[in-house]
């Protein structure tokens, strides 16, 4: 019964294997003629960008260079629109692999263990800036590692990987890469592989997986896709290669390593062709992408569809976790570039009136580029945003942030204290001590200059007052004066006979004060005897002494202050 069982499973093993090479051979999109092959690999697609990753090979295998390719004619156009071509080059871009493993528990363990091993080795191989995304299929397929750069990261998903109980469901399995896909395709690496490890006698045992193995998932999900099949005789299985174009690779399970690494060298070989999107292309939508090489041998071509709906997202802030009083770790939308480590690309600020800077001292990024950790000064209680200054995409360097993109956060410890208001304060309060001392030094040299003009006088009156007598009553008055806001002083200084008129009009009056307010004939300083008297002319010219209104006459003292206007006149006798 066993014998009759293996062998109505190789023959519809083999009857799909016929079906579906029919299908790929009239879904493929390789193209071969005398000169050679040529394949699209992938059309990675981020308004306005395009990139299309794809392999020119002449008859011997041999990959024919960009300025080849460019020389024979290559054409690009999505539907009927035709884009430009004219920068091509060896692909150099980041590579997310998503490799699906099967944990079955059917598996033989050693075999298991193998296929481990050879996932272990595409780790330890990749280069530094692609990504390595890991599932498990058995039992449903389980994303137990998102993409990530970071080795360390992907060794320790890989070692807590185990065998489980469970069939593999490769339409399920499909179906969940390609929402991964979708919903972190800014995220993930430009170009894109997807890699499942399974075992031969599963293949030969279950006709469903085989038929969903050579089924061309990799044309709907617009990513390469291989399928490593271990085997202890790979040869029989050789066929499979065959029939799926290409994308189930049979090998010995101890060289499944090998050939993982050697497809991620053929990834090598790919070309990069970029160019721009059409504006009236964007939005949800599918679109044929045909790139075409009329004279390379014979007219070949390969198309693909795609869509065209992203829109490249600049780099952001999407979370901010505060670990202590002086650290952050932000989570960003996407990989950035790990040179971004200077302070002045982050900026972090409160959302009070203040808008207070916070000082960033240090900054560390993870391996896959996704967190940041910042060293700042005192962080407070209250709400603050950060934003990033012109950080540029690791996978798109051409992608930069704007500062007009502010991510919030709130921090409900640490209250204020001193330092809070130091650290805000300290510079209005060094601004408003140094405004303070000038004037106070202004100040100062004003009342030093202004006492030597009052002995100046003093002296003056003195030496008047000893010269001979005259029929008239004099007494020596020097008036310091000044308007109302300025600090900028007269000083008149003279010997009064009988009296002295103060007013606005110089022909009618011995003081002229340039004062719209006051009169022509304002008032007039008398002297009587030892004393000096003021005395007002009339009503409408009011006369304030010490800032009192007086009316008739008033006996002036030393010092005192006359206020005529907005003139304001001090009396040194």
């Amino acid at each position: 019964m066993k014998t009759i069982k293996c062998a109505l499973s190789v023959a519809c093993m083999l009857v799909l294997c016929l079906l579906a090479g029919l299908t790929a051979s009239a879904e493929t999109t390789t193209a071969n003629s005398g000169a050679g092959s040529f394949r699209v690999e992938q059309i990675y697609v981020n308004v306005p960008e395009m990139d299309v990753f794809f392999y020119a090979l002449d008859a011997d295998g041999n990959s024919y260079t960009p300025m080849v390719v460019q020389a024979a004619g290559l054409e690009l156009t999505v539907g009927d629109h035709s884009l430009d071509t004219s920068s091509i080059g060896q692909a150099d871009s980041p590579i997310c692999y998503l490799v699906a493993l099967d944990n079955s528990a059917d598996i033989d363990p050693a075999d298991f263990r193998q296929m481990r091993g050879a996932i272990w080795q595409l780790i330890r191989s990749k280069n530094e800036n692609d990504q390595i995304a890991m599932y498990t299929l058995a039992g449903g397929t389980t994303c137990v590692q998102p993409a990530t750069s970071d080795s360390n990261a992907l060794y320790t998903a890989l070692a807590g990987i185990t065998q489980a109980e469970g069939q593999i469901d490769l339409t399920g399995a499909a179906g969940t890469v390609a929402e991964e896909i979708s919903r972190e395709y800014q995220a993930m690496a430009p170009r894109k592989a997807i890699f499942i490890c399974t075992d031969g006698k599963r293949i030969v045992t279950n006709p469903g997986l085989l038929a969903g193995l050579l089924t061309d998932v990799s044309g709907k999900l617009n990513v390469a896709m291989y399928t490593f099949v271990g085997s202890g005789a790979p040869d029989t299985l050789a066929v499979l290669n065959t029939m799926s174009d290409g994308r189930i690779i049979p090998c010995a399970m101890e060289d499944m390593g090998a050939e993982l690494l050697a497809k991620q060298q053929f990834f090598a070989s790919a070309l990069e062709l970029r160019t721009e999107v059409p504006e009236s292309l964007y939005g949800e939508r599918q679109e044929i992408v045909t790139l075409a090489v009329p004279s390379l041998g014979s007219a070949v071509k390969s198309s693909s569809t795609v869509y065209m709906g992203f829109q490249m997202e600049k780099p952001q802030v999407t979370k901010v976790e505060v670990l202590n009083r002086n650290t952050l770790r932000l989570t960003m939308n996407q990989a950035i570039n790990g040179n971004a480590t200077r302070p002045q690309f982050y900026h972090v600020a409160t959302n009070d009136v203040w808008n207070w800077r916070v000082p960033v001292k240090k900054v560390e990024i993870s391996e896959d580029g996704r967190t940041v950790t910042l060293t700042t000064g005192d962080l407070y209680k209250g709400d603050y945003h950060v934003t990033l200054n012109k950080v540029s995409s690791r996978m798109s360097p051409a992608n930069v942030s704007t500062l007009r993109e502010e991510t919030d956060f709130s921090i409900a410890v640490w209250p204020r204290d001193n330092g809070f208001y130091l650290a805000r304060f300290r510079v209005p309060l060094l601004l408003a001590l140094v405004v303070l001392g000038v004037l106070a030094f202004r100040w100062s040299r004003l009342r030093r200059r202004d006492r030597t003009a009052e002995q100046a006088a003093e002296a003056e009156h003195l030496l008047t007052a000893t010269e001979g007598t005259a029929d008239l009553p004099r007494r020596w008055v020097t008036l310091f004066w000044a308007r109302r806001g300025s600090i900028a002083e007269s000083r008149w200084a003279g010997m009064v006979e009988s009296s002295l008129m103060l007013g606005s009009d110089a022909a009618q009056c011995d003081l002229c004060l340039p004062d719209p307010k006051v009169r022509p004939q304002h008032c007039v300083l008398c002297v009587r005897g030892e004393t000096l008297v003021v005395q007002t002319l009339s009503p409408e010219a009011p006369v304030f002494v010490n800032g009192e209104r007086i009316g008739g006459e008033h006996r002036l003292q030393n010092n005192d202050t006359l206020r005529l206007g907005r003139t304001t006149l001090r009396l040194v006798l």
